[in-house]
């Protein structure tokens, strides 16, 4: 599957692209970006050596590719950071502290961004019942926030 052209934002990226695909296209561009940067730097410095650097041309990346670089950086994080990743970790076992060193957060911010997913995943079902958390799933989740640390 490839990305569709003139990718913008996040969503343009993330459109029936599977993350595999964004991270090849993304370390290809920042890989270009870098070498073309390092490039300019040996330059400036003056210890560029043809020889030892390699003698070919690293155009800068363009403004579009740039932004692509952007928007795919953007569209990744999201994929990875996705708050059911949480959700699974509860389910499996993991308290809040745990999570929260985790993400490098506290527990009072992981739980309510916690929450927050789980109220929109309510929503949805409420929308679209094959979609989102039932009301059993919302009311255990909602239960897992409240659950105090001690609580096991």
């Amino acid at each position: 599957m490839t990305l569709p052209e003139n990718i913008t934002t996040w969503r343009d990226a993330r459109y029936d692209v599977p993350v595999s695909r964004q991270l090849e296209r993304y370390n290809e561009l920042a890989a270009r970006n870098e070498s073309a940067r390092a490039r300019v730097e040996l330059v400036a410095r003056g210890i560029y050596d043809p020889d030892r650097h390699g003698a070919g041309d690293r155009p800068p990346l363009t403004v579009a590719e740039h932004i692509e670089l952007l928007a795919l950086a953007e569209s990744i994080a999201r994929t990875v950071r996705h708050p059911a990743n949480v959700h699974h970790a509860l389910l499996a076992g993991a308290t809040w502290a745990d999570i929260a060193l985790a993400v490098g957060s506290d527990e009072h911010a992981v739980r309510r961004d916690y929450r927050q997913w789980a109220d929109d995943q309510h929503d949805l079902n409420q929308h679209h019942p094959h979609l989102g958390m039932t009301a059993d799933e919302y009311a255990a989740a909602t239960a897992r926030v409240a659950r105090s640390t001690t609580d096991a």
